[in-house]
């Protein structure tokens, strides 16, 4: 146990070296005070506990004495530094997710479902009294580049997380079917127009169609009309030519007859011609038998 008895009036607690508040680390407040305990004459661990307690805080004060109830003596300054240690850093784990939880936005592509998981996951990690630091508020805050959601959920004012987050996530559904729906009527009434303008446009073309028929059967008759002409105009020329071919024909026919006629009197010819050589030869014959005579 503490030596009660110890006289602090010699000592000067001014110069006590403490911690807590920004100043946490245990291993630099234990050099320190170590090295005050030696300039200050303080060797036993039962007066150097009751100077620890003295130079820390008050949530640290009550861990300690409870730690020297349990053990029954006065703890070291090496066992007061380690509960030290693990009472700031629990108290840094505290704060490091009570400060996510105040930080937390929802990212772009994620969805409230995905978030309020994330969300309660570091919420639930939090001690019973710790909890309450965190509210509905806070939650809020984190949905805010969510405009319509956040707003949603502002004006919902429910009193815990449970609810926000429960509605926040049936809003989100309620603003995808929404939009889904918007799609949907927007491109039936970007169809309706579509369809009012092929009617249009099938007006006019039927319109256009009917132009284009008369002028179709217009010249169609122009066509028919030339077509006769022209026929006319063949036959006629066909008889002509027809007439022509009918000459010429006789004009061959006629040629072809003096052909076969100049034929008949060059065969005359020939033959008389032939005969002439055969008279010679035997005249030819006479005159030499006449002159062997």
């Amino acid at each position: 146990m503490r030596n009660n008895n110890f006289n602090c009036n010699r000592v000067d607690t001014g110069t006590l070296p403490r911690i807590g508040g920004s100043r946490r680390d245990a291993e630099i407040w234990k050099f320190k005070i170590n090295d005050w305990f030696k300039r200050e004459g303080i060797t036993t661990d039962e007066n150097k506990f009751s100077y620890i307690i003295t130079a820390v805080e008050d949530n640290i004060v009550r861990i300690l004495m409870e730690k020297e109830k349990e053990v029954n003596r006065a703890l070291t300054l090496d066992e007061c530094v380690k509960l030290i240690k693990k009472k700031y850093w629990r108290e840094n784990l505290k704060e490091d997710k009570l400060s996510q939880l105040k930080k937390i936005i929802i990212t772009p592509n994620e969805n409230v479902c995905d978030f309020n998981t994330r969300f309660l996951e570091l919420y639930d990690q939090l001690d019973f009294n710790d909890k309450s630091y965190i509210s509905v508020i806070d939650y809020e805050y984190a949905l805010r580049p969510r405009g319509r959601i956040y707003e949603m959920v502002v004006m919902a004012d429910v009193d815990n997380l449970e609810d926000a987050c429960r509605l926040a996530e049936k809003f989100e559904s309620i603003i995808n079917k929404s939009r889904v729906g918007n799609e949907i009527w927007g491109s039936y009434t970007t169809n309706i127009k579509n369809n009012y303008n092929d009617n249009d446009n099938n007006s006019n073309l039927n319109v256009s169609n009917d132009n284009n028929i008369s002028n179709h059967y217009r010249n169609r008759k122009i066509l028919k009309s030339n077509f006769k002409i022209s026929s006319s105009n063949s036959s006629t020329n066909n008889n002509k030519v027809n007439s022509n071919n009918d000459k010429n024909n006789s004009n061959i026919n006629n040629v072809n007859e003096n052909i076969i006629n100049n034929n008949s009197i060059n065969n005359i010819i020939n033959n008389g011609i032939s005969n002439l050589d055969t008279n010679n030869t035997n005249n030819n014959n006479n005159n030499n038998n006449y002159n062997n005579d």
